[in-house]
C-alpha cells in the first residue's frame, strides 16, 4: 500500500506539472515571471578623450631672441568649465620651477555637421581667434584649440631656465599661485618628443619629483591615455561591462577602469533617439557607484579610496563599478514602454568643474540598446 500511495502521489505531482506547463503564466528559463530582461555588452569608444600635442622651442634654454622661441599647443576633447580656468604652464626638467603663461594667442575651431538632400554629412568649420588671453573655459566635442605663445610670455621665466615641460591645469583661484593647482590633467615632456613635438598625456601629473631619483613616483603620476604626435589619444587599459534592462529597471555592471585623474569622475547617460535614429536627447543617470550590495559613490575616487574592495591604489584602477536606476525617478524615460526610443547608454569620464548632468565629450564605454528595449 505504501508503494502504491507513493506512486499515486508521484503521478499526481506529474499531472500538476503538466497542467501548469500548459497555462499562459508558466515560468520557464525563456519566459521568466514578470517583464522580460534584455542585455547588451559595452564597447570601448574612448576616442574623444582629452588629447593634443606640444611643439617645443628648438633650444632648451632661451636664444638671443626669446620672444621668438615659440611654444605651440594643440588641444581637443576638453569639456566646458563652469568653475575654474584652463591655464598653461611651462616648467624645467625636474618640475621644480613652473611659470604661468600669461599671454597666449588662442585659436578655436568649431566643426558643425548637417545632412544634405542626399542624406550625406556636410561639415562646416568656424574659426575664432582670441589674442592675448591668459586662460579659457570653453570646451566641447566639436571644438579644437591651438595655443601659440613664446618663452618670454611666461611670467618670471629667465633666459637661462630650461623649457622642457608644458602642462595644462584647471585653476580655480582668481590669481593663480607660482605653481599649478592639484588638477593637472594634461602635460608633455621634451624627453618624450620626436623632432621637438610631443603627444600630451592625460592623467595625473606628479606634484613633485624626488631630486635623487629624477623620475616621478608611481603613486604620484599615472597616465590614463597617451596622445600620438598626430594628437590621437589611446587608453592603455580596456574597460568592459554589460547593461541589463528589465521593465523600468536598468542596471550597468562594468569593470577594469583607471581611477579618474584628480578633478574627474565617472558618470553615465542614456541617449534618446528620434524616429529617424538620430540623437534627440540625453538623460543623466548619475554618478557611478560600487556594485551591489554596498553601492558606495565613487565620485571621490580621484583622490581618496571610498571602496577599498573594488578601488585599488596599486595599480590605480577601479576593478568594478555599477549603476542601477528606475524610470519611476526618471520622468524622461517613464514612458510606455519604459525606455521608449532610448538607444544608447554611455559611461563618461567628466570634469568635476564642468556642469554635472550635461553630457561631456569624454565617453569611455557605450552600449547599443536592442530594439526590444527601445520599443521598436
Amino acid at each position: 500500500m505504501a508503494s502504491m500511495r507513493l506512486y499515486l502521489i508521484g503521478a499526481l505531482s506529474a499531472a500538476l506539472v503538466a497542467s501548469a506547463a500548459c497555462e499562459d503564466n508558466r515560468s520557464t528559463t525563456l519566459e521568466p515571471v514578470g517583464n522580460l530582461g534584455f542585455g547588451t555588452n559595452f564597447a570601448k569608444t574612448s576616442s574623444n578623450l582629452p588629447r593634443g600635442t606640444v611643439t617645443f622651442p628648438a633650444a632648451v634654454v632661451a636664444s638671443a631672441t626669446p620672444n621668438r622661441d615659440s611654444v605651440i599647443v594643440t588641444l581637443a576633447g576638453l569639456d566646458s568649465l563652469t568653475t575654474g580656468t584652463y591655464t598653461l604652464w611651462l616648467a624645467n626638467d625636474s618640475a621644480t620651477k613652473f611659470v604661468r603663461v600669461s599671454t597666449m594667442n588662442l585659436t578655436i575651431t568649431r566643426v558643425d555637421s548637417t545632412l544634405n538632400a542626399a542624406g550625406d554629412p556636410v561639415f562646416t568649420s568656424t574659426v575664432t581667434p582670441r589674442l592675448g588671453v591668459s586662460g579659457f573655459k570653453t570646451g566641447g566635442s566639436n571644438l579644437t584649440f591651438r595655443v601659440a605663445t613664446a618663452r618670454d610670455a611666461a611670467t618670471d621665466m629667465a633666459a637661462t631656465d630650461s623649457l622642457t615641460i608644458a602642462l595644462l591645469s584647471v585653476e580655480t583661484a582668481a590669481t593663480p599661485g607660482t605653481s599649478p593647482g592639484e588638477v593637472r590633467p594634461l602635460w608633455a615632456r621634451r624627453s618624450q618628443a620626436t623632432s621637438n613635438v610631443a603627444g600630451l598625456r592625460f592623467g595625473a601629473f606628479a606634484r613633485g619629483i624626488p631630486a635623487a631619483a629624477g623620475t616621478p613616483l608611481a603613486n604620484q603620476e599615472y597616465v590614463v591615455a597617451s596622445s600620438s604626435t598626430a594628437g590621437v589619444a589611446t587608453m592603455t587599459i580596456t574597460p568592459r561591462g554589460r547593461v541589463e534592462v528589465r521593465g523600468k529597471i536598468m542596471i550597468a555592471n562594468d569593470s577594469n577602469y583607471f581611477r579618474p585623474p584628480v578633478g574627474y569622475y565617472y558618470n553615465a547617460y542614456a541617449v534618446k533617439l528620434d524616429t529617424t535614429g538620430r540623437f534627440n536627447d540625453t538623460l543623466y543617470i548619475g554618478r557611478r557607484t560600487s556594485p551591489y550590495p554596498s553601492r558606495i559613490s565613487l565620485f571621490d575616487a580621484d583622490k581618496t579610496n571610498p571602496a577599498p574592495d573594488v578601488v585599488f591604489d596599486t595599480p590605480r584602477v577601479i576593478f568594478a563599478m555599477a549603476t542601477r536606476v528606475s524610470t519611476d525617478t526618471l520622468p524622461k524615460a517613464n514612458s510606455t514602454p519604459a525606455w521608449f526610443n532610448f538607444g544608447f547608454v554611455r559611461v563618461n569620464l567628466q570634469s568635476k568643474y564642468s556642469q554635472e548632468g550635461r553630457m561631456g565629450p569624454n565617453t569611455v564605454l557605450e552600449a547599443t540598446l536592442p530594439k526590444s528595449v527601445r520599443g521598436r
